[in-house]
Order: structure tokens, then C-alpha cells, then sequence
């Protein structure tokens, strides 16, 4: 019987190889089952992950078309706003112009009221004096008019005196006449009435008519009174 320099028999080597053969089939193919469940593992996980990606690829092309509808959605808002804000600045520049043109009517509208308040009031103010015036001047003349009303009633009552004693002593002289007659005496004229000179009748003063007096029933001393009354 052979030997091998290894000092084992050539029948254990060749009984030997086969199985090491079979066992490195064995796991050859048990590893190869496990590559190709790995294989079909990475498969399944690549086919899941190109599913993903086409979800993820849609996903985003959608977003993409929501981002390009949101930015003309905000294309036309940045426009209509633009459109508004333009606008708005337009109402209130032609506010604001209407609003300066009222100030200045309005302060014009001021200064022709505070002017004709002035000369209003100047000419208020020489009214007031004007009035004052004419109240003084009225005042004067009243004053002036009572005066000579006091001194026309004063000459008036001197002269009413003066009538009344004329008049007392005209009718004294009347019923003195009167009883002369009744009693058959001639009558005798004073001398000085003889002496004194007829005046004209177009020289004598008119006399002031008085109130009509009975003369016949006055009595002989009536005329003392007044006599005296015209004596003091």
C-alpha cells in the first residue's frame, strides 16, 4: 500500500476530497440560495424603492405644478395688488389735492370772514359812537328843550298872573260900573284915562284869550288877591 509523504494513505485523501467537494457544494449553494434571496430581497427593495422613487418623482412634479399654479396665483395677487396699490395711491394723491384745495378755500373763506368781522366791526364801532353822539346831542337838546319849557311855563304863569289880575281888576271895575248905573250916579272917567292918548287898535297887543269868566256875579274885593298877587 502507497503512502503519501504526509504519512496518511492516498485512499483517505481520495475518500476524503469528495466530500470536502460536497460540502463546499453544499455551502455554495446554500450560499447562493442566500445571494439569490438576498438578490431578490435587493430586487424586491429596488423595485419597492423605484415604486418610492416614482411616488417621490410624482410627489414632487405635482408640488412642482402647485408651486408653479401658487406662483402665477401670486404673479396675479403681486398684479392685482400692484393694480390697487397704484390705484390707491392715485385716489389719495387727488385726495389729498382736494384736500389742499380746501385748506386754501377754507383760509381764504377765513380771511373774508375775519375781514368782514373787522369791518364789521369797525363799522359797529362807529355806529356805537355815532349813537353816542346823536344820545348826547339828544341829551343837550332835552336838556335845552326842559329849559326853555321851564322858562316858557314860568313866563306863562307870570303871565297868567298878570291876565288873572287884569281880569279881576276888569271885572271890579265892571260891577262897580254895574252898581253906579243902579244907583242914578253920573260917571266920572279917571283923569288919567281923559289925559292918556288913544292908542290905534292896530297898535295894541293882541291879548292871549282866556278862559270865559262870569263876570257880573264877582264879587267887589275879587280884585285884591289878585292885585296883590301881581305886587309881589
Amino acid at each position: 500500500m502507497t503512502t503519501h509523504s504526509t504519512g496518511r494513505p492516498w485512499c483517505t485523501r481520495v475518500n476524503a476530497t469528495p466530500r470536502r467537494t460536497e460540502t463546499a457544494l453544499e455551502q455554495r449553494t446554500a450560499a447562493l440560495l442566500a445571494a439569490q434571496v438576498e438578490v431578490r430581497e435587493l430586487e424586491k427593495a429596488q423595485a419597492e424603492g423605484h415604486a418610492a422613487r416614482q411616488a417621490l418623482e410624482a410627489e414632487v412634479s405635482r408640488l412642482r405644478t402647485e408651486v408653479v399654479a401658487r406662483d402665477r396665483e401670486l404673479e396675479k395677487v403681486r398684479d392685482s395688488f400692484s393694480r390697487d396699490l397704484d390705484k390707491l395711491r392715485e385716489a389719495a394723491g387727488r385726495a389729498e389735492e382736494r384736500l389742499r384745495a380746501s385748506e386754501k378755500r377754507a383760509l381764504v373763506e377765513i380771511d373774508r370772514e375775519r375781514g368782514a368781522a373787522a369791518k364789521l366791526q369797525k363799522e359797529f364801532d362807529e355806529a356805537t359812537k355815532r349813537a353816542e353822539r346823536r344820545e348826547a346831542d339828544h341829551r343837550r337838546t332835552v336838556d335845552a328843550l326842559q329849559a326853555q319849557l321851564g322858562d316858557a311855563r314860568h313866563q306863562a304863569g307870570v303871565l297868567q298872573g298878570r291876565l288873572d289880575a287884569v281880569q279881576a281888576a276888569n271885572a271890579t271895575l265892571q260891577h262897580e260900573l254895574a252898581a253906579r248905573r243902579e244907583a242914578g250916579a253920573p260917571i266920572v272917567r279917571p283923569a288919567r284915562a281923559k289925559a292918556a292918548p288913544a292908542r290905534p287898535a292896530a297898535a295894541r297887543p293882541a291879548r292871549t284869550p282866556g278862559p270865559a269868566r262870569k263876570t257880573a256875579s264877582a264879587p267887589p274885593t275879587a280884585g285884591k288877591p289878585a292885585i296883590r298877587r301881581k305886587r309881589g
